[in-house]
């Protein structure tokens, strides 16, 4: 008996382990109007939503046909944590209006590729600091598919060059 609960155990960490390697941090960056809409479902009811000209970093996870869920129910403004409110079943947020920085910053040359590998052909090339929409996320978290904000560009690249930071860099 004492051998199934420890691979029990074993197996629920290890799974809660992969889980937690798709979570991302990410930004708002949303242009359009004065608040970022966050929804009950994708797709679904308005239930909260982030002032514009504030920065709202935070986690997401579970990438659903352009939907990211909101991995808790807080984001950090660079003073203070505030809460969502409004939904008893989590939160959802479109990637067209999240981003991530890069880290390039001593202008290393970046790649995104066309599959989350590094030998994928390379779909773009870049030596600045840019920011980018995520729009999916290897299992394992290694990898990030990302959009240029200005939509020109879809590509996989290492998420260890990306930051989650909006107010600075993440050296």
């Amino acid at each position: 008996m004492k051998k199934h609960l420890f691979l029990l155990l074993v197996l629920l960490t290890t799974g809660s382990a992969t889980l937690r390697a798709q979570v991302l941090g990410v930004f708002t960056w949303d242009n359009n109007g004065k608040y970022t809409n966050v929804r009950n479902a994708p797709k679904g009811k308005i239930v909260d939503r982030i002032p514009t000209d504030i920065p709202a970093m935070f986690a997401v996870e579970k990438p659903t046909n352009g939907w990211w869920k909101i991995f808790t129910n807080e984001y950090d403004t660079g003073d203070n944590q505030v809460t969502f409110k409004g939904s008893t079943k989590g939160y959802w947020i479109h990637y067209s209006v999240l981003a991530v920085g890069t880290r390039n910053y001593g202008g290393e040359t970046l790649y995104l590729r066309k599959t989350p590998n590094a030998k994928g052909a390379v779909v773009y090339q870049f030596k600045d600091e840019i920011e980018l929409r995520p729009v999916d996320i290897t299992a394992d978290g290694e990898w990030v598919k990302v959009k240029t904000i200005d939509g020109k560009f879809t590509g996989w690249i290492e998420s260890d060059w990306l930051c989650d930071n909006s107010l600075t860099n993440c050296c």
